[in-house]
């Protein structure tokens, strides 16, 4: 896409102000910009997720995945486009869900605490991030709010005999959702 930009600015070089750059350098540069491109928004969003259980399912841009984890962490990173996440770990220690540009919903039903607690570390940029926390679980959140907006849905358990799972959001441009089902 951008080889034949560059072509173009070598033909009207004049125009553009650009008559003293020579025309291999111009196309040497835009070659260099579309393999950066490329680099940046060529490939699929990626997740981490040190998983014993991994499903995948994708067609039309959209994923779903499933994850069952024996260790009591997770990772969800999502760059651009949409994918859910369903996380099934037993006591959870610590999770980190990040989404840059695009849409991201993640369950944690199925999900046990450990008895120490947990806490999961959210990371919202520019995009939409829905999480489902199980009603069942205190939770204790730790918003920091830029100019987008952090929304919760429902309440959390109040029992004290319960394993405090703490939510430490960070949420940019973006809009992140709590919802507690």
């Amino acid at each position: 896409m951008t080889v034949p930009l560059g072509i173009i600015a070598c033909l009207f070089s004049d125009l553009l102000g650009i008559s003293m750059v020579s025309p291999v350098t111009i196309i040497l540069v835009s070659v260099l910009v579309g393999i950066g491109l490329s680099m940046i928004f060529g490939h699929t969003p990626r997740v981490n997720v040190a998983s014993t259980k991994y499903e995948h399912r994708q067609s039309n841009g959209f994923s779903s995945k499933e994850y069952s984890d024996s260790e009591g962490t997770f990772a969800v990173d999502n760059s651009l486009g949409e994918r859910t996440a369903y996380m099934s770990v037993n006591e959870l220690r610590h999770g980190k869900i990040e989404n840059a540009l695009g849409s991201l919903t993640v369950y944690l039903n199925g999900t046990s605490l450990d008895e120490a607690g947990a806490t999961i570390d959210i990371d919202n940029g520019l995009g939409k991030l829905q999480v489902y926390v199980p009603k069942e679980f205190r939770v204790r959140l730790n918003a920091d709010n830029g100019l987008g907006s952090i929304n919760t849905h429902g309440t959390s358990s109040t029992d004290t005999n319960q394993p405090l799972l703490t939510l430490n959001v960070d949420n940019g441009l973006g809009t992140t959702d709590i919802y507690f089902e």
